[in-house]
């Protein structure tokens, strides 16, 4: 069960506590990324590091049984089992990267490279996907880490690196919230769990809510 399917159980498990809460998100990811560029100094591909809540951390270990010996903790040998946990990726599942430059969104392959790691009780996820052809970021590049549907909350937890080039430096930039209104405030706080935020008319919240890597090279 890949972190998608199971955040979409853990809000309908939320849904059914006699105690209102709000709808969204209910799993927390600190992401980070490396850019890889080709020795001509065009980005090829973007590598991602999820780092889940400890929460959804303990679902996800529960669900797939990988603390095989029930100590809270996840071994090395228990490691090697969780390697590709959370690669089977819904077919309408964007992957929670997106990638722009000179307004124009960039076309990311299929995850590759899977790896997991436990680092102090948290889960850890690590994939890469290539751009569909090299591309000049001399416009500057944006990075937005979101779920459409919000029912994933991602925090950027790092400045990105940079693999083959020295040049480029990014800044964090917070979303602006005071351009949501009240009222898509309420309606996205009071949204039913099991609802998709897209059907009932609200669009791609979760963009709403996304910080950007505001990203330059060159002089």
């Amino acid at each position: 069960m890949t972190h998608r399917s199971l955040a979409l159980s853990l809000s309908l498990a939320f849904a059914a506590l006699p105690a209102p809460i709000a709808a969204h998100p209910h799993v927390f990811v600190d992401a980070s990324h490396a850019l890889i560029f080709n020795p001509e100094g065009q980005l090829i591909a973007v590598r991602s590091t999820w780092t889940y809540d400890p929460l959804f951390t303990l679902l996800m270990v529960e669900d797939g049984g990988y603390d095989a010996d029930g100590d809270g903790d996840i071994s090395e040998s228990e490691l090697a089992s969780m390697q590709e946990w959370d690669a089977n990726w819904p077919e309408d599942f964007g992957g929670d990267v997106e990638l722009e430059t000179g307004g124009a969104r960039l076309d990311l392959g299929p995850p590759t490279d899977w790896a997991a790691d436990w680092q102090d009780g948290q889960a850890v996820s690590m994939h890469t996907r290539a751009l569909a052809e090299p591309v000049d970021i001399g416009a500057g590049l944006v990075l937005r880490a979101f779920d459409p549907l919000f029912y994933v909350g991602y925090s950027i937890a790092a400045l990105p690196v940079f693999t083959g080039r020295d040049d480029c430096r990014a800044d964090l930039v917070s979303p602006d919230t005071s351009k949501i209104s009240r009222q898509l405030a309420e309606e996205i706080a009071n949204l039913p769990p099991e609802t998709d935020p897209e059907e009932a008319g609200l669009g791609e919240i979760g963009r709403l809510y996304a910080e950007e890597l505001r990203i330059t090279c060159g002089d």
